[in-house]
C-alpha cells in the first residue's frame, strides 16, 4: 500500500484550501474503491485539518518542513532537532510527495521557497514528487524563481491550473514546454454536501425551497495584499449587496469561506459587518462551522455568485453556477478566464478589487450588465473540459503509483 505525502496544505480553516486537500485525497482514495492509499496531509494546523477531513480517511501532521509562527498555538512545540527527526521518519515511508497549494508559488505571499522544502529533500532521496494545478508566479526575487525552476525540473509531474501560468513558466521562466501540462485547480473535483443538508442550511435562513438567490463571498484578508483601507472595502461591498436586493429583487446570502483563528483573514467578521451595514434580512450571512462541501452546494443553487475568494468562485463554477471574481492578483483571471474560454471577456468576470471599491461605475455595470443565463450556457459548455483536465492529473498519479 503505498504511502503518500500532501504538502502546500497551509490550514483547513481555509474552505479553499479545505477544498483542495479533500478533493485529492477523495480522487486518490475514491471511497469504495480497494486498495485504499495511505495519505498524511502535512498542515499547520494537525488537529482541526484531521477532524475536518475525517471522512476522506487521510491522516495529519503538523508541517515540520514548514512552521508558520502565526499558527503556532495550533501545532506542537518542537525543537530543530524534533523536526529534523520527524522529516526523516516521514520521508523514509513516503513512496510519492504531491504538492498542491494553488497559489503558494508567487512573490505575493513570501512563503514559495520554504513550500519548496518537502519537496526537495524528497528528490535528494530518490522519491517521486509531482505538483498539480498551481498558479506559478510573478517572482519578483530572481533567487525564489531559480528555486522553483530546479525543483520544476525534477519533477515526475508538473501542472498548472491556467494558461497564464503556462505562459509564464515557459516565456519567461525558460521551463521546457513538455515539462508542464495545462490542468485545472483539483478543487473543480470537489463533492457538494448532500441536497437534503442543503435545504436544512437554507430552511434555517428562511428561505423556501427554489428560492433564488445571490452569492457574495467577501475576503477578510483582502485588504492585507491589496494596500486598500478596511472602510472602503466595506463600504464598496454594502453598495454591492444593497444593488442586488433592490436590482435583482432577491435576498443575498454572504458566504464566509474562511474561518480563520486570525482576525485579520476571518471572513465571518467582515460578513457580519456587511450584514448589519445592510440592516435588512434580506442579507443573510450562513451560519456554523459549515466545510467546503456544505459550501458548494449551497452556491450550486444560486442565480449567481460574486466571490473574493478565489475557491468560493470555483464551488461556483464547477457547480455550473456563473461567478464573478473581485480580486487582487493574476490567479484569479487566469482561472476565470480558463473556466469560461475565449468566448467570454475577461473584464465582465474578473474585477480587481482596488476598481471595485474605488470606481462606482464597476458595480453598476457587475450588478445591470451580468449576463448570468449566458455565461451558465457557457460553463455547461466548458465543464467537462476542466473536469476532464483536472481527472488526468489523477489518471497520470496511478500510473506513477504503478495503479
Amino acid at each position: 500500500m503505498p504511502n503518500i505525502l500532501i504538502t502546500g496544505i497551509t490550514s483547513c480553516e481555509s474552505r479553499g484550501v479545505e477544498a483542495l486537500a479533500r478533493s485529492i485525497v477523495d480522487q486518490l482514495n475514491p471511497r469504495g474503491a480497494t486498495g485504499a492509499h495511505q495519505v498524511t496531509v502535512l498542515t499547520q494546523t494537525p488537529a482541526l485539518d484531521k477532524e475536518v477531513l475525517a471522512p476522506t480517511g487521510a491522516d495529519c501532521a503538523a508541517d515540520p518542513f514548514v512552521v508558520s509562527r502565526s499558527w503556532q498555538q495550533m501545532r506542537p512545540q518542537e525543537s530543530p532537532s524534533e523536526l529534523s527527526a520527524r522529516r526523516e521518519r516521514l520521508l523514509a515511508d513516503t513512496d510519492l510527495v504531491i504538492a498542491t497549494g494553488g497559489d503558494l508559488h508567487t512573490s505575493d505571499y513570501g512563503v514559495s521557497t520554504p513550500y519548496l522544502r518537502a519537496l526537495i529533500a524528497a528528490q535528494q532521496r530518490g522519491i517521486p514528487t509531482v505538483m498539480i494545478g498551481q498558479s506559478v508566479g510573478p517572482f519578483d526575487d530572481s533567487s525564489d524563481a531559480e528555486a522553483w525552476l530546479t525543483v520544476a525540473d525534477r519533477l515526475q509531474l508538473l501542472t498548472v491550473r491556467e494558461s497564464v501560468s503556462h505562459r509564464y513558466v515557459v516565456d519567461k521562466l525558460g521551463l521546457p514546454e513538455q515539462r508542464v501540462s495545462l490542468s485545472s485547480d483539483p478543487a473543480f473535483l470537489l463533492s457538494a454536501a448532500t441536497s437534503e443538508s442543503v435545504s436544512a442550511v437554507l430552511s434555517h435562513l428562511g428561505l423556501t425551497p427554489g428560492e433564488p438567490y445571490v452569492c457574495v463571498a467577501p475576503s477578510q484578508g483582502i485588504t492585507r495584499f491589496s494596500a486598500l483601507e478596511e472602510a472602503r472595502h466595506l463600504a464598496a461591498l454594502t453598495r454591492l449587496v444593497t444593488s442586488f436586493v433592490r436590482t435583482w429583487d432577491m435576498p443575498v446570502l454572504l458566504v464566509p469561506h474562511c474561518h480563520d483563528s486570525r482576525s485579520h483573514n476571518d471572513d465571518r467578521i467582515l460578513a457580519a459587518r456587511i450584514a448589519e451595514a445592510f440592516g435588512s434580512p434580506q442579507v443573510k450571512v450562513l451560519p456554523g462551522a459549515l466545510s467546503a462541501s456544505d459550501y458548494k452546494g449551497i452556491l450550486a443553487r444560486a442565480e449567481l455568485v460574486v466571490s473574493e475568494r478565489l475557491h468560493a468562485a470555483i464551488g461556483a463554477l464547477s457547480s455550473g453556477v456563473p461567478a464573478i471574481a473581485i480580486g487582487h492578483s493574476h490567479k484569479f483571471n487566469g482561472v476565470l478566464a480558463e473556466t469560461y474560454g475565449d468566448s467570454v471577456d475577461v473584464a465582465g468576470i474578473h474585477m480587481d478589487v482596488r476598481a471595485f471599491a474605488e470606481d462606482p461605475s464597476v458595480i453598476d455595470r457587475l450588478v445591470n450588465d451580468t449576463d448570468a443565463a449566458g455565461l451558465r450556457a457557457i460553463l455547461r459548455q466548458r465543464l467537462p473540459l476542466i473536469t476532464d483536465r483536472a481527472h488526468d492529473d489523477f489518471a497520470r498519479i496511478r500510473k506513477l503509483l504503478g495503479a
